[in-house]
C-alpha cells in the first residue's frame, strides 16, 4: 500500500512529498528542498530507502535539493521524460507533460494495481487555483497560459475525479494564481470548484491566469542557480557563528546587511539603526530575496537562537548562502557595546484613524500590493508596496511624520525599517488588521 507524506514549507506556500512502498521499504521524494533532514527523517521513520528525486519543474522560488539527497543517499536524480516511470515496489511513477508554469513542467501519475491513484500535480493543478505562468517573461506568459488552459481541459481530461491530487504550490506562494491553503485535494473537488477549471472559454481564461501580483526578485536567478547546482549543505544546515557587537558594526560599515527576526512591536521599541525588520513569523527569505541583492553578506539580529536558525534555514532554502552569523545577545549587547538603538512609534489602526480626522500634518504610506490598494484605502493615502519603498521614498515630504500600515502590520514593518533606511525620521508603524478601518465604519476612498 502506498504512502505520501507532506512535508510543507510554510513560508514559500510550497510542500514536498515523501511517497513510499512501506511493504517493500522504498520510496521517493517530489520537488525536495534544499534542507534534506526532515526527508531523511520521514524515511527513517517508515523505515524505508530512499531511491529516487523527482522535480516537477524548473523551481523559480526554491533551490532544489535532489543533489542534496543524491549526495547523502545516493538516490537517483536522472530526469524523468513525459511517459517515462519508476517502480517502487509494487507502485509506478509515471511522468505526464503539463506546461504552463513553466515550458517543460511535469506531473507525476502514481499507479498501484493497475489503477492510477494520485496526481503529483507540482503547479499545474493547486488547490483553487494554478501556478502563474510569467516567470520566463511577458513574452511567454500568454503562450504559456494556454499551455496551462490546454493542460488543464485536455492533458488532464482521461483521469477520473477520484484521484488524489498533490500540489507542490498552495496559498501564499508567490508562484500561485489565486489558491488555498492544503496539501491534497481530488481532481473531481478541482473540477467542480477551480475557477481555472471552470474557465473554459480562452480570452476569460487568460484574464483570470494573467492577472498576477509581482514576485521576488531573487526568482530571476533561481532557475539558473538550480541548472548549475548550488553548493552541498550536507545532512544538517551550518551552525550559526555568533557576533560580538563590535563584529557587527564593522561588517556594517564593510556593507552587511542586518535582519531583525523579531516581531514588529519588539523591534519598534529599539533596534540597530538602518536594519531591515523581517520577522520570523512570517516569509524571511521572500522578503529578503525581494529586497537584499543575493551575495551581500547577512547578520541575524534580534530575537533567539532558535528564530535565527529557523531565517536561516529559509534563507538556504533560496540560496543566501552569505549568512555571516548572528548577534550574540541581540540588542541588549549592541546598546552595551555603547552604540545607540533606534525607535519607531508603534500605533494601532485606530490611532491612525483619529489622526487622520484630526487633519495634522502627516503622510499615510500604504505598503500593500495593488490589487489590495483598489479595493479600497485610507483617504488621502501614499501607495508605496514594500519593495518599491527604496526607489520612492524621497517622494515622501520630510518636515511631517509618516504612518505606513499594510494589511496586518508585518509588511509595514519592512517598510517602516526601509523608510528609516532613506533617511526618514518620524516613523510610525501601524500595527493590527486592516478590517479593523471597516470596523470602526469609516469611509474606504476607491478610485
Amino acid at each position: 500500500m502506498y504512502t505520501v507524506e507532506a512535508i510543507p514549507a510554510p513560508e514559500l506556500g510550497n510542500t514536498s512529498f515523501v511517497v513510499a512502498d512501506t511493504d517493500n521499504g522504498v520510496g521517493l521524494v517530489i520537488d525536495p528542498l534544499r534542507d534534506i533532514e526532515r526527508y531523511l527523517n520521514v524515511a527513517s521513520d517508515m523505515n524505508i530507502e530512499l531511491t529516487h528525486a523527482l522535480d516537477t519543474h524548473l523551481h523559480n522560488d526554491f533551490v532544489s535539493g535532489r543533489r542534496e539527497l543524491a549526495a547523502e543517499t545516493g538516490a537517483e536524480i536522472g530526469e524523468l521524460e513525459a511517459g517515462s516511470e519508476v517502480r517502487l515496489g509494487d507502485i509506478t511513477v509515471r511522468a505526464v507533460a503539463t506546461p504552463g508554469h513553466t515550458p517543460d513542467h511535469k506531473a507525476y501519475l502514481l499507479s498501484e494495481g493497475g489503477r492510477v491513484r494520485a496526481l503529483f500535480s507540482g503547479g499545474a493543478v493547486m488547490l483553487g487555483g494554478i501556478a502563474r505562468t510569467d516567470l520566463f517573461g511577458p513574452h511567454l506568459a500568454v503562450h504559456l497560459a494556454l499551455e496551462a488552459l490546454t493542460t488543464l481541459q485536455v492533458r488532464l481530461r482521461g483521469l477520473p475525479d477520484e484521484i488524489r491530487v498533490f500540489p507542490t504550490h498552495g496559498g501564499g506562494s508567490f508562484c500561485g494564481v489565486g489558491g488555498r491553503s492544503g496539501h491534497e485535494t481530488t481532481l473531481g473537488q478541482e473540477r467542480k470548484t477551480n475557477p481555472f477549471f471552470q474557465t473554459t472559454e480562452v480570452m476569460p481564461f487568460l484574464a483570470r491566469a494573467l492577472t498576477q501580483s509581482r514576485y521576488p526578485t531573487y526568482y530571476r536567478d533561481m532557475s539558473a542557480i538550480n541548472r548549475g547546482g548550488a553548493p552541498l549543505l550536507g545532512r544538517t544546515l551550518p551552525p550559526l557563528t555568533r557576533l560580538e557587537a563590535d563584529e557587527v558594526a564593522q561588517m556594517i560599515d564593510s556593507g552587511a546587511a542586518v535582519i531583525d527576526v523579531r516581531t514588529g512591536r519588539d523591534y519598534d521599541a529599539g533596534h540597530i539603526p538602518g536594519s531591515y525588520q523581517v520577522g520570523v513569523e512570517g516569509p524571511v527569505s521572500a522578503w529578503v530575496g525581494w529586497l537584499i541583492a543575493r551575495g551581500r553578506p547577512l547578520v541575524l539580529a534580534g530575537g533567539t537562537h532558535e528564530q535565527h536558525v529557523l531565517a536561516q534555514r529559509q534563507l538556504l532554502r533560496i540560496g543566501f548562502d552569505a549568512i555571516a552569523g548572528e548577534l550574540d545577545g541581540g540588542t541588549d549587547a549592541w546598546r552595551t557595546s555603547g552604540r545607540e538603538l533606534s525607535t519607531f512609534e508603534t500605533v494601532d489602526v485606530e490611532d491612525m484613524a483619529q489622526w487622520v480626522l484630526s487633519a495634522e500634518p502627516m503622510t499615510v504610506v500604504d505598503a500593500r500590493d495593488e490589487h489590495e490598494w483598489v479595493t479600497g484605502h485610507v483617504p488621502g493615502a501614499v501607495h508605496i508596496y514594500v519593495p518599491d519603498v527604496p526607489h520612492r521614498a524621497d517622494e515622501i515630504p520630510r518636515e511631517a511624520p509618516v504612518a505606513v500600515h499594510c494589511a496586518s502590520g508585518y509588511r509595514a514593518g519592512i517598510a517602516a525599517s526601509l523608510l528609516e533606511q532613506a533617511g526618514l525620521k518620524r516613523i510610525i508603524h501601524v500595527n493590527g488588521e486592516y478590517s479593523d478601518w471597516d470596523r470602526l465604519h469609516l469611509a474606504e476612498s476607491h478610485p
